[in-house]
């Protein structure tokens, strides 16, 4: 029944406690910081029946209804009848809810770790531009994206939404957002907060052109000079990750994107994507998963090399005795990513000096 309906037994009509307690006085305004449950939704139950507000200090009255202690205190003090039924109701008779308080708990600290967990939300820091990925695997989704509001990362403009789903989304999204920045890998901003199943991620916008593309299309292009400078700087990222403890996993010329390329070979810039989306020889049950990736950067090496058209090039050989060593069927016989990164910066120094001395003077 409405609660301004209550009769008593002699007929007349109760009145209900908004037709004669003035409101509760509001404290003088002051500035605070945001709750931990703003914005958040939160269950009614977990709500004072008298503030509306979250239970701070709940308390199960006589009635055996559940307030906020202070609100109900204030409110007895008026009127000695319960908000809720209306029957008689004593200060005396208020005990602590603790399985509500518990319930109340949890929730706060759910919504601070989102709050440390999301560094944005959904069509409230960003927000699709399509509806549509335009590029779909079975457990990942890219959509292209933009800001709404400014913030840190606000600069890169060009950006891309990563859906992830799949047993292994959170190990892949907790990976890429505790990896540093790096010239050769494409930045992950962040997690997003959204309301469908899966993990959002916002990061930098892909390069229209991938290295697989470019192996299949442009065998003219691909001279040993741009070779040498694309394995360094792939190996250049692989080393970082290894430094941080991060397993690619999935090394592979569809993950190497080409941001530029020209006739100038110095010019050239890839980035890898797809970081810790693991695919690659047995990594998970290796001694030294390191290793795996590097296996799989000696294939995709090995590949790129055999596009030249000059097979018997002196300057060849020396780099296949190097990546001969990354596909040792023992571990312990591979090259770590500094010894590679050393060695593929010697070749690249060297391409530096023989295109000098082609060069007319």
């Amino acid at each position: 029944r409405s609660l301004n309906r209550h009769s008593t037994t002699s007929g007349r009509r109760r009145r209900a406690v908004s037709d004669s307690v003035s409101p509760i006085p509001t404290a003088p305004h002051r500035t605070r910081s945001p709750s931990p449950t703003e914005d958040d939704e939160v269950p009614k139950e977990l709500q004072c029946p008298i503030t509306g507000a979250l239970f701070r200090d709940p308390v199960v009255a006589s009635d055996g209804h559940t307030y906020e202690r202070e609100a109900i205190i204030r409110w007895l003090q008026r009127e000695r009848i319960s908000p809720i039924t209306r029957e008689p109701m004593s200060i005396d008779k208020l005990n602590p809810n603790r399985i509500v308080k518990k319930m109340v708990d949890d929730v706060r600290a759910e919504c601070r770790r989102k709050r440390l967990l999301y560094k944005y939300k959904l069509d409230v820091d960003i927000k699709k531009t399509e509806q549509i990925p335009f590029i779909k695997t079975t457990t990942k989704a890219f959509y292209r994206a933009e800001w709404l509001k400014e913030t840190s990362s606000s600069n890169d403009s060009h950006i891309v939404l990563i859906h992830l789903t799949g047993e292994n989304a959170e190990k892949i999204a907790e990976i890429n957002c505790r990896m540093g920045a790096h010239p050769n890998i494409v930045r992950v901003l962040g997690r997003v907060e959204h309301k469908d199943t899966g993990i959002l991620l916002v990061q930098e916008n892909l390069s229209e052109k991938t290295l697989s593309q470019l192996m299949q299309n442009s065998h003219q292009t691909l001279s040993i000079n741009i070779i040498d400078i694309i394995l360094y700087q792939i190996a250049s990222a692989l080393q970082y990750l290894s430094e941080v403890n991060i397993i690619h996993g999935n090394i592979t010329s569809n993950n190497v994107f080409i941001y530029y390329l020209d006739d100038v070979p110095e010019n050239t810039l890839i980035k890898l994507t797809n970081i810790g989306d693991t695919e690659s020889e047995a990594s998970s049950n290796e001694i030294h998963p390191e290793k795996s990736d590097i296996y799989a950067f000696g294939k995709l090496a090995r590949e790129m090399y055999l596009l030249l058209s000059e097979k018997n090039n002196q300057y060849l050989k020396e780099r296949e005795i190097l990546f001969q060593r990354c596909l040792s069927l023992y571990q312990n016989e591979r090259p770590t990513f500094n010894e590679l990164t050393e060695a593929i910066s010697k070749f690249v120094h060297e391409d530096e000096s023989i295109l000098k001395s082609k060069s007319p003077s």
